[in-house]
């Protein structure tokens, strides 16, 4: 059996690289297909040895990068692929080119998302896959179902997830000692129309004695952020660890927000985004929507506070009780197309 993998940034390489891994051990043949943007290439080289990778379009972060490399080249490439490769299904998590590929060849495809406020975007997704497939935040239809979970869960679960302190010693930290923040850029597709590098217009107001590592998509801007910072350099061996074992996660993108919240960490998501799947984990009371500088107060207060170590694990098992194993739910969604 042939399946084909569309991933176009980090959280989507995380979401499928388990159940990747298991359909190679049941013998699928499997190409991973990767979009050429910022460090996702060496993210992808280091995650994914041993797989077929290859990659398809690319994004330089102008408009016009997006709708021709990103999208038409993108779809013309895999219908190339798809044509010659004869995959039996193809899977991504939110990829127009794909799915229209996949429709023009006569190939079913179903797809893992989590953002129904893209609306436009769902419209023609649904139109061209087979099935579409949303946390329990939309309503089911004819091409849409639902996955008791977020799609984080799928690498974060303590089932599939063990945290190690050993990424720890190569950045001299102590476990919930340090606070974790993530920068995203604006020039790629989900973050145009917010203002870019939110968490570096108050990163002077942050508590300068705490001890920050920073996940920064766009180096270029480095040298705006305190001297103190740690900026990590990616790939990172074990970047979940460092999540996991840090005090505060402080994000400017949704998905690292999510994943901090998901690992028990008190965590703040300063975009200006209002997304339904953050809101599942604010309903839960583990993560806070706190746009740009309204967020200062939360952080400097957490900072103060010792870690809650018991809050952390009744969290992680609360989640474990009630979300279902995303890997063990998207192979019975692949199954149903074997021939």
């Amino acid at each position: 059996m042939k399946i084909l993998f569309d991933i176009k940034h980090p959280a989507q390489l995380n979401l499928f690289k388990g159940l990747s891994k298991e359909l190679q051990a049941d013998e699928w043949d499997i190409t991973v297909c990767y979009l050429q943007r910022g460090k996702l290439p060496k993210i992808i080289e280091s995650e994914y040895e041993g797989f077929r990778t290859i990659p398809v379009g690319s994004s330089r972060g102008t408009k016009w990068s997006i709708i021709w490399d990103g999208n038409i080249k993108r779809t013309l490439t895999f219908l190339e692929l798809i044509r010659k490769n004869k995959y039996n299904i193809c899977v991504a998590a939110s990829s127009i080119p794909l799915a229209l590929a996949c429709k023009i060849a006569g190939v079913p495809i179903i797809q893992f998302y989590d953002d129904p406020e893209r609306g436009k975007v769902n419209k023609l997704n649904a139109q061209f896959s087979n099935q579409l497939f949303f946390p329990p935040i939309v309503e089911k239809d004819k091409k849409t179902s639902i996955f008791n979970c977020l799609k984080e869960w799928s690498y974060l679960s303590p089932a599939r997830f063990k945290p190690s302190t050993d990424i720890l010693h190569k950045y001299d930290l102590k476990p919930h000692e340090y606070v974790f923040v993530r920068e995203v850029s604006n020039k790629s597709f989900n973050y145009y129309d917010q203002e870019d590098a939110i968490v570096c217009s108050f990163s002077n107001e942050i508590d300068s004695g705490a001890k920050v590592v920073l996940s920064l998509e766009d180096k270029t801007i480095a040298h705006k952020f305190p001297e103190n910072w740690i900026i990590l350099q990616e790939p990172v061996g074990d970047i979940h660890s460092l999540i996991y074992y840090s005090k505060l996660v402080i994000s400017s993108g949704d998905s690292m927000a999510r994943e901090g919240a998901m690992l028990g960490v008190p965590s703040v998501y300063c975009g200006i985004r209002k997304m339904k799947a953050n809101e599942i984990l604010m309903g839960l009371q583990v993560l806070k929507h706190l746009p740009a500088k309204s967020a200062v107060p939360f952080i400097n207060e957490t900072i103060t506070k010792d870690f809650d170590q018991e809050a952390q694990l009744s969290t992680r098992d609360m989640l474990l009780e009630s979300w279902d194993d995303m890997i063990v739910f998207m192979k019975e969604q692949i199954n149903i197309y074997k021939n």
